[in-house]
Protein backbone atom coordinates (compact mmCIF):
# COMPACT_ATOMS: atom_id res chain seq x y z
CA UNK A 1 0.00 0.00 0.00
CA UNK A 2 1.54 3.63 -1.03
CA UNK A 3 2.28 5.96 2.01
CA UNK A 4 0.03 8.76 1.60
CA UNK A 5 -0.13 12.63 3.03
CA UNK A 6 -3.57 13.08 3.41
CA UNK A 7 -5.95 16.12 4.39
CA UNK A 8 -9.36 16.10 5.63
CA UNK A 9 -9.77 19.92 5.88
CA UNK A 10 -11.80 22.24 3.38
CA UNK A 11 -9.04 24.02 1.60
CA UNK A 12 -5.66 23.32 0.19
CA UNK A 13 -3.51 25.91 -0.76
CA UNK A 14 -6.09 28.77 -0.39
CA UNK A 15 -8.44 26.69 -2.35
CA UNK A 16 -12.21 25.09 -1.48
CA UNK A 17 -11.95 21.20 -1.72
CA UNK A 18 -14.35 18.24 -1.57
CA UNK A 19 -14.65 17.01 1.80
CA UNK A 20 -16.36 13.57 2.25
CA UNK A 21 -16.81 13.31 5.64
CA UNK A 22 -19.34 10.87 5.80
CA UNK A 23 -16.67 8.47 3.97
CA UNK A 24 -14.39 9.14 6.23
CA UNK A 25 -12.02 9.63 2.66
CA UNK A 26 -9.06 11.91 2.80
CA UNK A 27 -7.55 13.87 -0.47
CA UNK A 28 -4.07 13.19 -1.49
CA UNK A 29 -1.75 15.95 -1.31
CA UNK A 30 0.63 15.26 -4.16
CA UNK A 31 -2.56 15.13 -6.23
CA UNK A 32 -3.98 18.03 -4.75
CA UNK A 33 -0.46 20.15 -5.33
CA UNK A 34 -0.20 18.62 -8.87
CA UNK A 35 -3.61 20.22 -9.88
CA UNK A 36 -2.45 23.51 -8.63
CA UNK A 37 0.21 23.63 -10.12
CA UNK A 38 -0.83 22.55 -13.34
CA UNK A 39 -4.00 25.29 -13.18
CA UNK A 40 -1.51 27.94 -11.63
CA UNK A 41 0.90 27.23 -15.11
CA UNK A 42 -2.25 27.26 -17.42
CA UNK A 43 -3.69 30.68 -16.31
CA UNK A 44 -0.44 32.47 -16.17
CA UNK A 45 0.00 31.89 -20.05
CA UNK A 46 -3.73 31.49 -20.88
CA UNK A 47 -6.05 34.63 -20.41
CA UNK A 48 -9.04 32.49 -20.91
CA UNK A 49 -9.19 28.88 -19.77
CA UNK A 50 -11.36 26.21 -20.09
CA UNK A 51 -11.16 23.54 -17.96
CA UNK A 52 -13.40 20.05 -17.72
CA UNK A 53 -12.91 16.96 -16.48
CA UNK A 54 -13.83 13.00 -17.99
CA UNK A 55 -13.07 9.41 -16.89
CA UNK A 56 -11.72 6.58 -18.70
CA UNK A 57 -12.95 2.95 -18.47
CA UNK A 58 -10.81 -0.07 -19.17
CA UNK A 59 -12.44 -2.53 -21.37
CA UNK A 60 -13.09 -5.86 -19.92
CA UNK A 61 -10.47 -7.79 -21.90
CA UNK A 62 -7.58 -5.27 -21.20
CA UNK A 63 -4.46 -5.87 -19.42
CA UNK A 64 -4.43 -3.30 -16.57
CA UNK A 65 -1.57 -3.82 -14.73
CA UNK A 66 0.31 -1.14 -16.21
CA UNK A 67 -0.72 1.92 -18.14
CA UNK A 68 0.17 0.85 -21.64
CA UNK A 69 -3.47 1.17 -22.91
CA UNK A 70 -3.93 4.62 -21.57
CA UNK A 71 -0.89 5.89 -22.28
CA UNK A 72 -1.59 4.88 -26.19
CA UNK A 73 -4.78 6.46 -25.55
CA UNK A 74 -3.69 9.61 -23.80
CA UNK A 75 -0.65 10.06 -26.53
CA UNK A 76 -3.67 10.12 -29.63
CA UNK A 77 -6.33 12.49 -26.98
CA UNK A 78 -3.38 15.03 -27.04
CA UNK A 79 -2.31 14.68 -30.61
CA UNK A 80 -5.96 15.27 -31.69
CA UNK A 81 -6.27 18.46 -29.11
CA UNK A 82 -3.37 19.76 -30.22
CA UNK A 83 -3.94 19.70 -34.18
CA UNK A 84 -7.23 21.43 -33.02
CA UNK A 85 -5.50 24.18 -31.66
CA UNK A 86 -7.03 23.61 -27.97
CA UNK A 87 -3.27 24.22 -26.65
CA UNK A 88 -4.09 21.13 -23.97
CA UNK A 89 -3.31 20.67 -20.67
CA UNK A 90 -4.04 17.52 -18.09
CA UNK A 91 -3.60 15.75 -14.96
CA UNK A 92 -5.15 12.43 -14.88
CA UNK A 93 -5.36 9.93 -11.85
CA UNK A 94 -5.40 5.76 -12.25
CA UNK A 95 -8.14 4.46 -9.56
CA UNK A 96 -8.87 0.41 -9.24
CA UNK A 97 -11.97 -0.65 -7.58
CA UNK A 98 -11.89 -3.54 -5.28
CA UNK A 99 -13.04 -5.78 -7.93
CA UNK A 100 -10.23 -4.91 -10.38
CA UNK A 101 -11.60 -2.25 -11.97
CA UNK A 102 -9.34 0.30 -13.76
CA UNK A 103 -10.33 3.85 -14.29
CA UNK A 104 -8.91 7.26 -15.27
CA UNK A 105 -10.15 10.51 -13.80
CA UNK A 106 -8.52 13.72 -15.95
CA UNK A 107 -8.80 17.34 -15.95
CA UNK A 108 -8.50 18.51 -19.23
CA UNK A 109 -7.48 22.49 -19.60
CA UNK A 110 -8.06 23.88 -22.80
CA UNK A 111 -7.50 27.52 -24.38
CA UNK A 112 -10.46 29.04 -23.60
CA UNK A 113 -10.75 31.51 -26.96
CA UNK A 114 -10.86 28.26 -29.25
CA UNK A 115 -13.12 26.33 -26.98
CA UNK A 116 -16.24 26.69 -24.20
CA UNK A 117 -18.12 22.88 -24.72
CA UNK A 118 -17.46 19.75 -23.69
CA UNK A 119 -18.53 18.08 -26.65
CA UNK A 120 -15.89 18.47 -29.35
CA UNK A 121 -13.43 16.78 -27.14
CA UNK A 122 -15.25 14.17 -25.60
CA UNK A 123 -15.57 12.79 -29.04
CA UNK A 124 -11.71 12.76 -29.61
CA UNK A 125 -11.53 11.29 -26.33
CA UNK A 126 -13.98 8.28 -28.34
CA UNK A 127 -11.88 8.37 -31.39
CA UNK A 128 -8.40 8.30 -29.53
CA UNK A 129 -9.81 5.33 -27.54
CA UNK A 130 -11.04 3.55 -30.74
CA UNK A 131 -7.44 4.09 -32.34
CA UNK A 132 -5.39 2.92 -29.05
CA UNK A 133 -7.74 -0.08 -29.04
CA UNK A 134 -7.59 -0.78 -33.10
CA UNK A 135 -10.75 -0.40 -33.54
CA UNK A 136 -12.30 0.89 -36.81
CA UNK A 137 -12.36 4.68 -37.25
CA UNK A 138 -15.90 5.43 -36.39
CA UNK A 139 -16.68 3.09 -34.02
CA UNK A 140 -17.70 4.28 -30.32
CA UNK A 141 -16.22 2.39 -27.66
CA UNK A 142 -18.35 3.82 -25.36
CA UNK A 143 -15.23 3.65 -22.44
CA UNK A 144 -15.48 7.40 -22.14
CA UNK A 145 -17.63 8.94 -19.25
CA UNK A 146 -18.55 12.77 -20.19
CA UNK A 147 -19.74 13.30 -16.15
CA UNK A 148 -22.43 15.31 -17.11
CA UNK A 149 -24.46 13.15 -14.68
CA UNK A 150 -23.82 11.72 -11.14
CA UNK A 151 -24.11 8.58 -9.53
CA UNK A 152 -27.12 8.41 -9.46
CA UNK A 153 -27.95 9.79 -13.04
CA UNK A 154 -29.02 13.43 -12.38
CA UNK A 155 -27.73 16.17 -14.76
CA UNK A 156 -24.44 17.90 -13.24
CA UNK A 157 -21.89 21.21 -14.89
CA UNK A 158 -19.04 19.70 -16.53
CA UNK A 159 -17.19 22.84 -18.37
CA UNK A 160 -15.64 25.96 -16.80
CA UNK A 161 -14.75 29.01 -18.21
CA UNK A 162 -12.21 31.25 -16.68
CA UNK A 163 -11.47 34.36 -18.17
CA UNK A 164 -8.23 36.41 -16.26
CA UNK A 165 -9.88 39.54 -17.74
CA UNK A 166 -13.10 39.52 -16.01
CA UNK A 167 -13.85 40.13 -11.91
CA UNK A 168 -14.53 36.56 -11.42
CA UNK A 169 -11.67 34.93 -12.50
CA UNK A 170 -10.74 33.99 -8.71
CA UNK A 171 -14.35 32.10 -8.23
CA UNK A 172 -13.91 30.17 -11.18
CA UNK A 173 -10.78 29.11 -10.75
CA UNK A 174 -11.23 28.09 -7.18
CA UNK A 175 -14.23 26.45 -8.25
CA UNK A 176 -12.28 24.80 -10.41
CA UNK A 177 -10.01 23.60 -8.29
CA UNK A 178 -12.44 22.43 -5.87
CA UNK A 179 -14.20 20.25 -8.65
CA UNK A 180 -11.11 18.98 -9.71
CA UNK A 181 -10.17 18.06 -6.14
CA UNK A 182 -11.92 14.72 -6.66
CA UNK A 183 -9.14 13.44 -8.31
CA UNK A 184 -7.30 13.34 -5.07
CA UNK A 185 -9.58 11.29 -3.25
CA UNK A 186 -8.04 8.54 -1.34
CA UNK A 187 -11.31 6.08 -2.30
CA UNK A 188 -9.75 3.25 -4.56
CA UNK A 189 -6.35 3.91 -4.71
CA UNK A 190 -4.88 1.52 -2.48
CA UNK A 191 -5.61 -0.85 -4.96
CA UNK A 192 -2.81 0.55 -7.32
CA UNK A 193 0.29 -1.67 -6.59
CA UNK A 194 3.17 -0.18 -5.13
CA UNK A 195 5.65 1.59 -7.84
CA UNK A 196 2.86 1.83 -10.65
CA UNK A 197 2.43 4.69 -12.13
CA UNK A 198 -0.54 6.35 -10.23
CA UNK A 199 -0.54 10.17 -11.89
CA UNK A 200 -0.35 11.10 -15.10
CA UNK A 201 0.40 14.65 -16.55
CA UNK A 202 1.39 17.06 -18.63
CA UNK A 203 4.34 18.49 -18.67
CA UNK A 204 4.15 22.40 -17.15
CA UNK A 205 5.44 25.37 -20.15
CA UNK A 206 7.45 28.38 -19.72
CA UNK A 207 5.67 31.08 -19.19
CA UNK A 208 5.43 34.05 -21.48
CA UNK A 209 5.87 37.35 -19.59
CA UNK A 210 5.86 39.14 -22.53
Amino acid sequence: MKKRKLTFDREFLGNPILKFTKQNIGLDEDILTNIHKHLENKLSRCPRTYAMRFDVHMPEEAETRDNRLFSRFQAHFMKKEKRAGYDPDYVAVREESEHGKVHYHELLLLNGKKTERIYSHIKNANEAMNSAMGYPEGTVSGLINDCTKDKSGKPQRNGIMIDTGCDTTENGAKDCFKRASYLAKDSQKDNTAKGRHEIFSSRLKPINRH
